[in-house]
Formats: structure tokens, C-alpha cells, sequence
């Protein structure tokens, strides 16, 4: 039997979410479910403390931090299935119910044959795209964005409510964060691409935790001759905007670390979130955003 092991901790409410998730996939699909507290185990909380929950298949790492419902039957599903070879039975009829039973065959055959481009067609445009993703490791949300009100390089205060009808990439980051400054090219990059593609639909805001705009612009001075038209800057010296968006889109308030990343959607609406630097001409990054626009 597939074997589903969450790795999670005690008051973790996102841990209850994925083990409920979890539960109600296991009422359709045959599958051993196992409940595993890392707090328990030092070598598992150092590895695995920081991204629960972590949902395994099989011993493989499948979902972190968030589990989709659709995305998790589905991935247990491709489990059973390659595990246990399931097949339908087929039904033998003869004498004079042979024509019939050929008609059925054709019906059958038929049905079957649009049942494998229907199953193709889900693995190409919906189970391999979602795969991709979570390979990524975007953790899907569904919460309202925090309201920010953050000065600019100007000194004049924006928030990102003024930007509605927009999809918002908002990455918190430092100028002393070596991931922040590893990952800024390929972030900058992806972000050209996308304004120019779809002009005024797309904005890239990059919040600073540094202690002032001197250093920050220095660092573009010096790495890409000046801010980059398409990058909208921020300052959050005391911390606030982060903790803000970390803590939303967990339900609970872990410590702060750089890069983040969060994408808000044209309504307002916090739907994902990135954690750790990423290389951002990876293909799926740029696909789900312009899913997101585009939709």
C-alpha cells in the first residue's frame, strides 16, 4: 500500500490543514497515512523544522507547507495506480447478445480511447504544470494581501493598493542577503520579460530590509547602472511589511529570513509564495505568473 507520511510539529496549523487535506483524498484512495512530529527527532527538525508541513509519497518529498487538495489526489492517485495496476474488469456476453456486445466493445473502445487523451491532456496542461510547480516550490495561499504603505527612493509613501487590477511579484530582500544579491539578475530579468509582454498588467516590487536608500542605491549604481525602470523599490527598515507577509501566509509567525517572495493577484488576493532565492528563468516561474495574468 502507498505509504503518506506528514512531517509536521505540534500547534502547526498548517499541519492540521494538510493532515485534514489529506484525510479526506485518503475516503477515495486507498493509502497508509502517517503522522510524523519532528520536534521528536533533532536530525528531522534540523532538516525538515523550518518547512512543515512536508508531505512525502512513497518516501519522496511531494508538498511543503501547503497542500493543494486537487494537486495531492492527484499525486497519490499516479501512487496507487503505478503501484497496484489498476484495471477494470470487462464483461463477456454472447449468443444473441453478440451484436449488442459488440456495439458495447466499440462504445467501450471509443470511450476508452477519449478517456486516454482526456488523461493526456490532464497530465500535460494540469498535473505536469502543478508538478513543475511544487518541484519549485511554490506554496500556494488564498488570503488577503496586507495593506502596505511604504516610502519609495523619492520619499513618497505608495501602497499596493494603488496597483490593483495588476499581478504583484513582492520580494522582500537586503543588500547584505548573498541569495537576495544571487538571485536579483534572473529576478530583474524575468520581470523585463513579463512588462513587456503584458504592459501594465505585471509589477515587479522589490521591499529592502536595509537600514537606508544609500547602500541600496549603491548596489544598483554599481551591479546594472542604476534601479531598473520596471523594479518598483521599497524601504522596511523596522521589519514590519515583512513580518506582515510572512506571518499571513503561514497563520503563524516564524522568524524572518531573505529572499521571500509573494504574488498577489489583480484583486488583492495573496495566492502564493516563494521561500529562499530561486533562479527565476526557470520556465515554470514565468508560466505561472502569466497564468495568473492572463486569467
Amino acid at each position: 500500500m502507498v505509504r503518506v507520511e506528514v512531517y509536521g510539529k505540534p500547534d502547526c496549523p498548517l499541519c492540521d490543514d494538510a493532515k485534514g487535506v489529506l484525510r479526506a483524498v485518503q475516503d477515495e484512495l486507498p493509502f497508509e497515512l502517517v503522522d510524523v512530529d519532528v520536534s521528536r527527532d533533532a536530525a528531522a527538525n534540523a532538516r525538515w523544522g523550518a518547512e512543515v508541513p512536508v508531505v512525502f509519497v512513497d518516501g519522496a518529498p511531494a508538498f511543503r507547507h501547503r497542500v493543494d487538495p486537487a494537486a495531492a489526489k492527484a499525486r497519490i492517485g499516479r501512487a496507487v495506480a503505478d503501484r497496484e495496476g489498476l484495471a477494470p474488469d470487462a464483461p463477456r456476453l454472447d449468443g444473441r447478445g453478440a451484436r449488442l456486445a459488440k456495439l458495447a466493445l466499440l462504445a467501450a473502445g471509443a470511450l476508452a480511447a477519449l478517456g486516454v487523451l482526456a488523461a493526456k491532456g490532464y497530465d500535460t496542461w494540469v498535473a505536469q504544470p502543478r508538478a513543475a510547480e511544487d518541484a519549485y516550490e511554490i506554496v500556494r495561499v488564498d488570503k488577503p494581501a496586507p495593506e502596505l504603505a511604504l516610502a519609495g527612493p523619492d520619499g513618497k509613501t505608495f501602497s499596493l493598493s494603488q496597483f490593483r487590477g495588476e499581478v504583484l511579484f513582492v520580494n522582500f530582500w537586503a543588500t547584505w542577503c548573498p541569495p537576495c544579491r544571487e538571485e536579483m539578475p534572473s529576478m530583474l530579468a524575468l520581470g523585463r520579460a513579463l512588462a513587456a509582454s503584458r504592459p501594465g498588467k505585471f509589477r515587479m516590487v522589490a521591499i529592502s530590509g536595509d537600514d537606508g536608500w544609500g547602500v541600496i542605491q549603491d548596489y544598483f549604481r554599481t551591479g546594472f547602472g542604476g534601479v531598473p525602470k520596471e523594479l518598483t523599490l521599497a524601504l522596511d527598515q523596522n521589519g514590519q511589511a515583512a513580518q506582515a507577509y510572512y506571518c499571513t501566509a503561514r497563520g503563524f509567525c516564524p522568524d524572518i529570513k531573505f529572499p521571500e517572495t509573494y504574488i498577489v493577484d489583480k484583486s488583492g488576493r495573496l495566492v502564493a509564495y516563494i521561500v529562499a532565492g530561486r533562479d527565476w528563468s526557470e520556465p515554470v516561474a514565468r508560466r505561472f505568473l502569466e497564468k495568473l495574468i492572463d486569467g
